[in-house]
């Protein structure tokens, strides 16, 4: 049969487009296309790449370019399903088809306001987990807030979403530093946390991942794309801080920071509000805290006891261990406890303050920071892949 009508290789072409439009990873997304494909009775050849799919079927290749999504966990539990049923000969290609394109097209399950509200939630969790105040949690809600909304224009008007990060650092370091005029704010901390939701932490890990899984020519590009958008971030909070000199001098009232109590009133709020960000299932939820809070613990006793650096590897080890039994229990993607537990853990802050130090000719500290980042992002990769050794999923996803 032709390839081009073959309704196993449209069904394998849609459902490779459909993952990475999802965010999935490469190495995930290959070898879910790998295995689908063969139980189909295919050979296919895949290579996922930030922005663009290489399907060699056959003698013929296809080139799909792709526009990176933000990940959504539901849709990938959807169209795990979906290339689940359709591997096991439940539904037929043509069939599959169908429900892939039912699935892209179904409607949010969060409205606008949820999502926003829980972005302005992760800023007030973060500024909990700097040590801010009880004045610099609520102004760092509002902030993101204002970060949430900015992000929603972004997707409107392209020419914006170009400069997106840069200006919202601009932003929000320029009122951080304003408002301290005027109320008692440490400015690096609150700028921090407003800007929580933008920093590539997660993608630095991600990064990481795919290289030590040799998929390189992924793993460097989406390297590359993390260090270009903390170098945004550090810039524009750089042009901020200094356009905000011209104003009056800080107060010099101190900062008293929140009880280490309430850090654990904070973990489940930053979980859930994480939860609503990748738009999982609300049935996924309670999962989710139950492996962030894990890997939370694990991660801080594991500082506690051999550095923040090789400490990292404890959370890793906990938030894979965690993910991938709950995905052998329940049957799905380890993606959907696994990337919420990973975003308590992940580095983005300190490359932040990384790019924030050389922005402000302290060289030395942003190397240090930059290595610390580093070093960290690899811990938690290692821990994971460990965890995979120990515990392998069912599931390539």
């Amino acid at each position: 049969m032709d390839a081009a009508v073959d309704p196993r290789v449209r069904f394998i072409e849609a459902l490779a487009r459909s993952l990475h439009e999802a965010g999935a990873p490469a190495h995930r997304l290959e070898d879910t296309v790998d295995q689908c494909a063969r139980a189909l009775g295919l050979q296919v050849d895949c290579l996922s790449q930030p922005t663009s799919l290489i399907l060699g079927i056959g003698d013929e290749i296809r080139v799909v370019r792709v526009q990176p999504g933000r990940l959504h966990l539901e849709r990938m539990v959807r169209l795990d399903h979906v290339g689940t049923r359709v591997a096991r000969g439940e539904l037929d290609p043509g069939a599959g088809l169908a429900a892939l394109v039912e699935s892209s097209a179904a409607p949010e399950r969060y409205p606008l306001g949820v999502e926003v509200g829980a972005v302005a939630v992760s800023s007030g969790v973060a500024a909990v987990f700097l040590h801010g105040s009880a004045t610099t949690v609520l102004v760092a809600a509002g902030l993101g807030l204002v970060v949430a909304l900015l992000g929603r224009l972004a997707l409107r008007w392209p020419d914006y979403g170009r400069v997106h990060e840069l200006a919202c650092a601009l932003l929000m370091s320029a009122a951080a530093t304003a408002l301290a005029r005027v109320l008692p704010l440490p400015v690096g901390v609150l700028t921090l946390a407003a800007l929580i939701s933008l920093l590539p932490g997660f993608t630095l890990t991600v990064a990481l991942t795919e290289l030590a899984t040799r998929h390189l020519a992924s793993g460097t590009a989406r390297l590359m794309g993390a260090a270009v958008t903390f170098l945004q971030l550090g810039l524009g909070s750089a042009l901020g801080w200094k356009l905000a000199e011209a104003l009056p001098k800080a107060l010099r009232n101190p900062n008293l920071p929140l009880d280490d109590a309430w850090t654990w009133v904070a973990l489940p709020l930053g979980a859930v509000a994480f939860a609503v960000v990748l738009r999982a299932r609300p049935r996924d939820i309670p999962y989710i805290l139950a492996v962030s809070a894990l890997a939370f613990v694990a991660a801080r006793e594991g500082q506690a006891r051999l550095g923040p650096e090789l400490g990292a590897s404890i959370g890793g080890l906990a938030v894979g261990l965690f993910s991938n039994l709950q995905a052998r229990l329940r049957r799905l993607p380890t993606a959907v406890t696994q990337v919420p537990g990973l975003l308590l853990l992940v580095p983005g802050s300190i490359g932040f303050r990384s790019f924030g130090a050389m922005m402000s000719d302290d060289v030395t500290a942003g190397v240090g920071a930059a290595f610390s980042m580093t070093a960290i992002a690899g811990s938690l990769v290692g821990g994971i892949l460990l965890a995979g050794l120990l515990l392998p999923p069912r599931k390539s996803l």
